[in-house]
């Protein structure tokens, strides 16, 4: 790669990073995109699988202590890796755009739902019938195009917990996620040497970024975090619908 193009994807990479260890999404919103523009959708989503496997271990094992506080966990977890695998498959085989479009709609209703029921939340079971399946979606979603934020963050914020219960409740879906991705994609072929390596380049501004992120979260008012969230979630409908229209 040029040097120009190293330092775009870097930078991509940091300031997703920062997103990621503040709010816990983020990383792939603004680094996949970016990094498409230049490697390609395929490549781009191949190498970007490493730094956002590692910024995941990181924030799971900051937050380690915070696992009992997540409704429904064990199950989901399960679920979203089984997602993912069908994921990889379809991303080998079919185009996403369809996929997409789902994802579209699925923050539409979501943002719709708030609008009209401010203090909805997911609890109870209701929570327990639809985590595994929201799971599994989420991890299609990752394994077809790289992005499963849109699932994962809507599920989670549905619970309405904590700004460092929150981060590390979508953190522990995405590692879920990436650790299945990383084996989905390596059996595929699409995870060479090349790309490996430039996968464990970007690690290092991943993990000091994400840290960074971090630090601010206990300074952010459980007010504004979700408004970031939602704000982050709103990010994503727009740039979906740009991609596909």
């Amino acid at each position: 790669m040029e040097i120009q193009t190293i330092v775009i994807i870097t930078a991509a990479v940091a300031v997703g990073s920062f997103a990621k260890g503040a709010v816990g999404i983020g990383l792939p919103l603004v680094a996949v995109p970016t990094a498409a523009a230049f490697l390609g959708v395929q490549h781009a989503i191949a190498v970007l699988s490493i730094p956002v496997f590692a910024s995941n271990i990181w924030i799971c094992w900051r937050y380690r202590k915070l696992a009992m506080e997540i409704p429904h966990l064990s199950i989901a977890l399960g679920f979203a890796a089984f997602g993912t695998f069908l994921g990889s498959v379809v991303l080998v085989s079919l185009s996403d755009t369809a996929l997409i479009w789902i994802l579209i709609f699925w923050i539409a209703a979501y943002l719709l739902n708030l609008a009209l029921n401010p203090e909805f939340k997911l609890e109870g079971r209701a929570a327990k019938i639809a985590s595994p399946f929201i799971a599994a979606f989420g991890g299609v979603c990752q394994g077809a195009t790289g992005i499963a934020g849109p699932v994962v963050a809507t599920w989670i914020h549905s619970y309405r917990l904590k700004n460092e219960v929150y981060v590390f409740g979508v953190s522990i879906m995405f590692f879920a996620i990436a650790l299945a991705h990383i084996v989905c994609i390596t059996a595929f072929g699409l995870l060479d040497t090349t790309r490996t390596i430039q996968g464990l380049w970007l690690v290092v501004p991943t993990l000091l970024f994400v840290q960074i992120g971090m630090w601010t979260t206990r300074y952010i008012s459980s007010k504004w975090f979700s408004r970031v969230v939602i704000g982050l979630v709103i990010v994503m409908e727009i740039k979906m619908i740009w991609q596909v229209v």
